[in-house]
């Protein structure tokens, strides 16, 4: 019971799984929750900020969401209405389909305003609850379910809920900069397909003619430099924030290396969301990292060789099979180390004796 201006508070730790958190039961105010802001930002941004206690951050966050949302979303609408018109007036032998006209200048401008807005809201809400819950005086929280979600939905945030807010504030920023290194590819494929439905040859005569020359600008596009810049910042910020965890406040927390079906199960789904990540829960962190640069470094090698020719789309998806072995390889590898533990800690006593 602590005493302060006149109003008296409950301290009590709460233990709950991976968390490290205290709740202060109060009748004068509950303490900021940083998972709660996060959630709060994702669903609506700029209500977080305002949960935190930045009250006209969150209204600034808000405002500029819903006017790149409409202005993105009106813009949306005109081109899908025209592209409609041409689909239906092509199968009635009015005119042959040709693409529209897509000022994409305009277009990318409004949709990298609105998704750089969700994303802020996320880091800014977490960013806000912990400096708050900093200047109140409460512990950190610590959980490696909210950490994985908060790293997956926004790169960086995870270090700024560990405690790393500038290297948080970096990694959000190579995440923005893969985002714009994309858009040259999407543009690339827009043009190819118009190319395509202008020359005649995406005609619904051979759907699977058509299946075919989408899949292999399809398979460009996800193997170009910004594709997988960004999908290797998400990972790299995942894997981090994972390790940040293991090494300060989920330290001595045992629970990943014994023998038990929901934390094995939780490990191999992991393992597939970020390689590695099972290994570094582990403090196996070398390995870990050998996972996880094994699997970044296959796949920009597979895109590197397909951007200037060397091999064929074939040829790559043949290839693409080597970063999904070292996925799988991570993913089983850290389940049987769980298990191999257990025996090693049945067999202790047994061997003394």
């Amino acid at each position: 019971m602590i005493c302060d201006q006149g109003h008296y508070y409950n301290l009590k730790m709460i233990p709950s799984g991976d968390k490290n958190t205290s709740e202060l039961v109060s009748s004068a105010a509950q303490p900021i929750s940083v998972h709660r802001a996060f959630v709060y930002s994702a669903s609506a941004p700029g209500l977080g900020e305002f949960y935190a206690g930045s009250r006209m951050r969150g209204l600034v966050t808000a405002a500029l969401f819903i006017f790149f949302t409409v202005w993105f979303a009106r813009m949306l609408f005109v081109i899908l209405s025209e592209i409609v018109s041409q689909i239906f007036g092509s199968l009635n032998g009015i005119a042959p389909f040709v693409l529209p006209h897509v000022p994409f200048f305009s277009m990318g401008v409004y949709f990298f305003g609105f998704y750089f807005i969700w994303l802020w809201a996320m880091i800014s809400a977490v960013d806000a609850a912990t400096e708050q819950r900093q200047r109140n005086g409460e512990p950190p929280q610590a959980s490696v379910a909210w950490a994985v979600a908060i790293s997956w939905l926004c790169p960086g945030s995870g270090q700024v809920y560990t405690g790393s807010r500038r290297y948080g504030y970096l990694l959000f920023a190579a995440y923005l900069l893969g985002l714009l290194a994309m858009v040259p590819a999407y543009i690339q494929l827009f043009h190819s397909i118009s190319d395509l439905a202008g020359s005649g040859q995406l005609t619904p005569n051979d759907p699977f003619a058509v299946i075919n020359i989408v899949h292999r600008l399809m398979a460009r596009v996800n193997l170009s430099f910004g594709k997988l810049a960004q999908a290797s910042v998400k990972y790299f910020a995942i894997a981090a924030t994972l390790g940040a965890l293991r090494q300060g406040l989920l330290e001595a927390d045992t629970r990943w290396s014994k023998p038990s079906a929901a934390y094995g199960a939780a490990l191999f789904g992991l393992g597939w969301l970020c390689p590695g990540s099972g290994q570094l829960l582990q403090k196996r962190f070398t390995l870990g990292w050998y996972f996880l640069a094994g699997y970044i470094g296959s796949t920009f090698l597979v895109g590197f060789l397909l951007h200037f020719d060397f091999i064929t789309v074939p040829t790559a998806d043949l290839l693409g099979w080597l970063p999904v072995a070292i996925k799988l390889s991570a993913m089983v590898a850290a389940p049987l180390w769980m298990l191999k533990e257990g025996k090693k800690e049945k067999l202790g006593p047994l061997v003394k004796y």
